[in-house]
């Protein structure tokens, strides 16, 4: 393979990547929560020239990163959907076990008082343990700005977890609007300055028009890529024809 080979498929499998994440970001445009993710790349120059030789440019994907810029907030008028105006993050427990976090604050109770994710995942305390609430004789649920549920009558039941994640880009994207922590990463904390907002939902902060637009410029940057590696393919082939037509 040629080093204008290496070049374009170095550009390709980045753009391939693009092309992943914006396609996640359109098809999460109106998932409750959900922040938009984007790709970091960078131009690597090769070392070690030969004298007289020009330097090649490769594209080197240094990964990426997550928009923190914070979501509209919808009214709903439902109680049971809860909204963070702030840093802070929700805590869940998925059905496999592992501990997220997420801005989804869509809830639901199930016939077992388990305060859950419209995905199944229970959310938790403060202390980090499954919201569990009385089944009957509670009324309408009231969730004060720090997180209390109370019932009608019934006083505080349980406080909704809310917590600071300092080194949220290294964390990982696991489905349903949720994200787990790296290995040894520290553990969150109680977030200090999150208003819970009952009755409403934080929606996604991406912007469709600009996704779209994104993702039709790196469909035509692949295809141009894709030309650029079968010219050089091409090329190499006639130069190798003449060269044997030559001997």
């Amino acid at each position: 393979m040629t080093e204008t080979s290496y070049i374009g498929l170095s550009l390709a499998a980045t753009l391939q990547r693009q092309l992943d994440i914006t396609a996640n970001n359109i098809a999460n445009a109106n998932t409750a929560g959900y922040k938009g993710e984007h790709v970091l790349f960078e131009s690597y120059l090769q070392k070690d020239v030969p004298i007289g030789q020009d330097a090649a440019s490769f594209v080197n994907d240094s990964g990426s990163y997550i928009d923190m810029r914070a979501g509209a907030l919808s009214q709903t008028g439902n109680p049971l959907d809860v909204a963070l105006n702030g840093d802070g993050w929700f805590g869940y427990r998925t059905p496999e076990g592992q501990q997220a976090y997420g801005r989804d604050g869509s809830f639901t109770l199930d016939a077992q008082g388990n305060l859950l994710t419209t995905s199944g995942a229970t959310v938790l305390n403060e202390g980090g343990a499954p919201i569990v609430l009385p089944t009957d004789g509670i009324g309408e649920l009231s969730i004060s700005e720090d997180g209390s549920i109370s019932g009608i009558g019934t006083g505080p039941l349980d406080k909704i977890g809310v917590f600071q994640i300092p080194d949220i880009q290294s964390y990982s994207r696991i489905g349903s609007n949720m994200m787990t922590a790296p290995e040894g990463a520290a553990a969150p904390r109680p977030a200090e300055g999150t208003q819970v907002v009952q009755g409403a939902l934080e929606l996604s902060n991406v912007n469709p028009i600009r996704e779209m637009t994104r993702l039709i410029d790196v469909q035509r940057a692949y295809e141009r890529t894709n030309t650029l590696m079968g010219n050089a393919d091409t090329l190499r082939s006639d130069t190798l024809r003449r060269i044997s037509q030559a001997v």
